[in-house]
């Protein structure tokens, strides 16, 4: 499985000069915790940072500063962690882990922003991976079981 089969294919994005109170509606009305920062001119559609609900609070207690006087570039965590849609799952998780995120933008091949990925879109294709292990270990056991069950028939018939 891809990364970008399980990515969110709507991300907000917004430029890092844009007032801060405006991330934080849009995150509140999408229900979402990140909006992506996307860069201009040559870099125009290409993630140049995120902003998460972290973030904002992060932003307002080192600047000492309310959501209503920053700005995204002044909450922003820059140069994030990027994953390419052709990532596999397990490659996705492992950089998800090494830099100690839970959301990552994802871009396509020519580095263009298509999603983002979220834990909440990776724990359900984990779950659901070790659910089909779990039946395969039961499968298993049970198949010994008519397996010996059967032999032990035999033996009772001699």
């Amino acid at each position: 499985m891809r990364i970008g089969d399980l990515c969110t294919r709507e991300a907000y994005c917004v430029s890092s000069d844009a007032p801060l109170l405006e991330a934080v509606r849009e995150m509140h009305r999408r229900h979402v915790g990140a909006v992506v920062v996307v860069g201009r001119g040559a870099a125009a559609g290409r993630p140049a940072g995120i902003v998460t609900d972290r973030d904002v609070v992060r932003a307002e207690m080192t600047r000492r500063a309310d959501v209503f006087s920053l700005t995204i570039g002044e909450a922003m965590t820059v140069n994030p962690l990027v994953l390419e849609e052709s990532c596999s799952l397990a490659q996705g998780i492992n950089r998800l882990r090494h830099r100690g995120v839970r959301r990552a933008p994802v871009v396509d091949a020519r580095g263009k922003l298509i999603g983002l990925i979220s834990f909440d879109d990776v724990l359900p294709a984990v779950a659901e991976s070790l659910t089909e292990l779990a039946k395969l270990i039961g499968r298993q056991s049970r198949l010994e079981h008519d397996h010996h069950s059967a032999g032990d028939e035999h033996l009772e018939d001699r």
